[in-house]
């Protein structure tokens, strides 16, 4: 096979990845000349790769001649990706020396999707891991109740690194998100959303941060190509369905599922509003558990304007405020939750710590007052 340098494109990169134990820097530098060709992993391909420790001497690495000669079947589009769990002990979140199918876009392994990309059919690149925050976490034997706080340096404090090589051997088509259809970008918000709520139920805070953020990405580009409502509800809530204007201002998605009934893998302007309130509501609550407070009062605020009514983003953007002593905003939010349920035990409770901490300051205030003029 041709092989041939790219020009423009640096032989080493780097960039920031979440796993399962918190934030990891990753330096990936290309093995050998690079292959000719368009065809590169994108969302929903199927790689089969496999990802090997490697031993470095003098910026030379082991076993790569090997690694070449192997020979194995191509991936078919009709397999799945490899389950293997994701583990809070391991950077990694694929085996080690053997051969497994990764479906770019999933977030399997984000450190792993982040080396595919770029590379073709038949590369090989090496890559380096180092701990970002190296005091909350470990490639091994790490904690599951420490979680590391935000980086607010902007440089990491590694203290430890590890080596590998990644092959990809074959992979299928896939697709960048713009030329994905509404319904195909909505199935990958739903698919996220999902599947961050399992990894939050297993612990993996990290992760379903991860997830979060990949489906709000998404759902950002579906802004404004929403399914419209059946005509009997439009003609309800009387809409002029014979106005020009609005059919000229229609997607033309819309036309193509008029002719075959309603597309329901596109979601209604309700429905897609609705979940990306759930969205930015779990993201608050994992950030808040990362100690990424800012960013958590953000995504609630987010949640809030998006669902007014939703008591859960309410108490988040409480929670949140709370934390930063925010006292003020944090009061309004939990009395907000009482206006919408006002029978709500664990908002009364907040709002009493909150109107307690409140008088403290003020009576720390009067004091302080009280010795400057007398």
């Amino acid at each position: 096979m041709t092989t041939v340098q790219v020009p423009g494109i640096p032989r080493e990169t780097s960039w920031i990845s979440a796993c399962p134990g918190g934030l990891w820097e990753v330096r990936r530098r290309w093995l050998g000349e690079r292959q000719r060709g368009d065809f590169t992993p994108m969302m929903g391909s199927l790689c089969k790769v496999k990802v090997r420790r490697s031993t470095v001497t003098e910026g030379e690495t082991q076993h790569t001649a090997s690694q070449n000669q192997e020979s194995t079947a191509s991936v078919d589009s009709s397999e799945q990706a490899t389950s293997y769990p994701r583990s809070q002990d391991s950077a990694l979140q694929v085996p080690l020396d053997e051969w497994c199918l990764l479906r770019m876009g999933e977030g399997q392994c984000d450190i792993t999707e982040g080396c595919l990309e770029g590379m073709r059919a038949g590369e090989m690149c090496e890559f380096t891991i180092s701990a970002w925050n190296a005091m909350n976490s470990k490639a091994a034997g790490s904690d599951a109740n420490v979680t590391q706080t935000e980086n607010t340096t902007g440089q990491g404090s590694s203290q430890q690194s590890d080596c590998f090589t990644l092959q990809l051997h074959s992979l299928t088509p896939g697709q960048e998100s713009w030329q994905m259809t509404p319904g195909e970008k909505w199935a990958w918000v739903l698919s996220h959303k999902q599947r961050g709520g399992h990894r939050f139920g297993k612990g993996d805070i990290w992760g379903a941060a991860d997830c979060y953020c990949r489906a709000v990405k998404l759902a950002i580009t579906l802004n404004g190509k929403t399914r419209r409502k059946p005509v009997d509800e439009a003609s309800k809530e009387g809409v002029d369905e014979d106005d020009d204007d609005d059919a000229a201002l229609t997607p033309c998605f819309d036309k193509e599922n008029e002719q075959a009934g309603a597309d329901v893998s596109i979601p209604t302007e309700e429905e897609y509003k609705t979940v990306k309130a759930e969205l930015h509501c779990n993201l608050s609550l994992c950030q808040l558990k990362l100690g990424q407070l800012g960013k958590s009062r953000d995504s609630s605020i987010k949640a809030t304007e998006l669902n007014p009514r939703s008591t859960k983003a309410w108490y988040r953007l409480g929670q949140a405020c709370l934390q930063l002593g925010e006292l003020e905003e944090s009061r309004m939010a939990f009395g907000k939750i009482l206006e919408l349920q006002p029978d709500s035990a664990s908002a009364r409770t907040a709002l009493k710590q909150v109107n307690s901490r409140l008088k403290d300051l003020d009576s720390k205030l009067g004091q302080r007052l009280s010795k400057m003029f007398n």
